[in-house]
């Protein structure tokens, strides 16, 4: 794993939809511009109670991670009415909005902080995985979308237990969802890291990696394989 990536957000600023209707999801001031590579676009969606997104387009295959419990109103552009979503913490999943392409505007209809995580699947690395990672404390999960380009595990590391050294022969994007302190290293050094939740990490596979929990707190994160 390497560079952590964390912020504190700020409040999404007003705007004004343009002639078309909608923007680009990288215009859409509520999706804040975090993290890009050739193989990935990161940005980090922060809506307080009550606020709206502009209506703005989905084209490229996106992973999503839910940061916090939360309900979210989708409206789908030129419809009249939207629906509702209850979604959990840890909830993840790969849209295929390159086949799919998807205009809406959403709205934070809960009573804390509404965020998730988008990462664009931008290319294929040119090393793939042949099988699905199996590794103590990983678990693979099932994509509700069935989305083609990004496999998903998640990771949970009670304080004290370690994962033992890892191969993870792809390149990927590690989500947290909680605070904790890890010991990661590659059986060389090791580097002590601070997460908090919404923080992630992009990695270039394959790579070999021992997450050992240092802290206190559990380590709960998402991680997508990039394919």
């Amino acid at each position: 794993m390497i560079d952590c990536y964390l912020e504190t957000g700020r409040q999404p600023g007003l705007s004004v939809e343009p002639a078309e209707g909608f923007v680009e999801v990288h215009d859409e001031p509520g999706h804040y511009h975090r993290f890009e590579n050739a193989h990935v676009r990161v940005y980090d969606v922060r809506f307080p109670p009550g606020a709206s997104s502009l209506y703005h387009r989905h084209s490229v295959n996106t992973m999503y991670v839910a940061i916090h419990d939360c309900r979210v109103y989708d409206q789908a552009f030129a419809q009249q009415d939207g629906v509702t979503h209850a979604l959990s913490a840890g909830m993840c999943g790969c849209r295929p909005h390159g086949r799919e392409p998807l205009i809406h505007r959403v709205r934070n209809d809960g009573t804390g902080l509404m965020q998730m995580i988008g990462a664009e699947h931008r290319k294929s690395p040119p090393v793939l995985a042949d099988r699905l990672l199996a590794a103590p404390f990983h678990t693979a999960l099932d994509d509700p979308f069935h989305g083609e380009s990004i496999r998903f595990y998640r990771i949970d590391l009670p304080p004290g237990e370690s994962t033992g050294l890892v191969d993870y022969n792809f390149s990927g994007l590690l989500v947290s969802l909680s605070d904790a302190t890890l010991a990661v290293g590659d059986g060389r050094s090791t580097q002590v890291t601070g997460f908090a939740p919404g923080a992630f990490v992009w990695h270039d596979g394959p790579i070999r990696r021992q997450l050992s929990n240092v802290g206190k707190t559990r380590f709960r994160a998402v991680l997508g394989e990039w394919r």
